[in-house]
């Protein structure tokens, strides 16, 4: 999936944040987190983020090795217009994730619910920034007293992808 917008904001009524996934294809998929999900899944973000996506493939730049959308469209407003819904209008509340280091460098972020319906994205070091920096921000705006920059990250002494585990939560 080629993602062109991300958004993440609070769901006051329902205590969550909602990931909003806008894909090339015209495709929209929502995802509900909760405060448990996000607390579990943080560190597996952080040390994603500081170890395999820090690391470009030998002889090309980060930048380069992207397949996912343009880092510039992430300041737009999302737009929901004409989107159809692949997997139901009703967001999927994760219950379950996943992160794996695929090569680029790359990682794959998978979101779902038990044994049921779930999503998996690829993305590269400035997706994963701007997507970490929507969950603080968002995080904050929710008041979950969450100090995401607190949270101890697992050992990552020298971060190969054959010692970062896939599974997070």
């Amino acid at each position: 999936m080629q993602i062109q917008q991300l958004q993440v904001a609070y769901d006051a009524r329902a205590d969550r944040l909602l990931l909003r996934i806008a894909t090339a294809q015209r495709e929209e998929i929502s995802v509900l987190l909760t405060r448990r999900l996000i607390k579990a899944l943080w560190p597996g973000l952080q040390r994603m983020l500081n170890s395999h996506l820090a690391n470009p493939a030998p002889g090309m730049p980060a930048a380069e090795s992207r397949n996912t959308a343009d880092a510039g469209t992430f300041q737009a407003p999302f737009d929901d217009s004409n989107l159809s819904h692949p997997l139901g209008t009703e967001p999927l509340l994760a219950a379950e994730s996943r992160l794996e280091p695929i090569e680029g460098p790359l990682c794959r972020i998978m979101l779902g619910e038990t044994r049921a319906r779930q999503v998996s994205f690829d993305c590269d070091q400035n997706l994963m920034q701007a997507l970490c920096a929507m969950i603080r921000g968002t995080v904050v705006k929710a008041e979950w007293d969450l100090p995401l920059d607190d949270l101890p990250l697992p050992d990552t002494a020298t971060p190969t992808p054959s010692n970062l585990p896939p599974t997070v939560h």
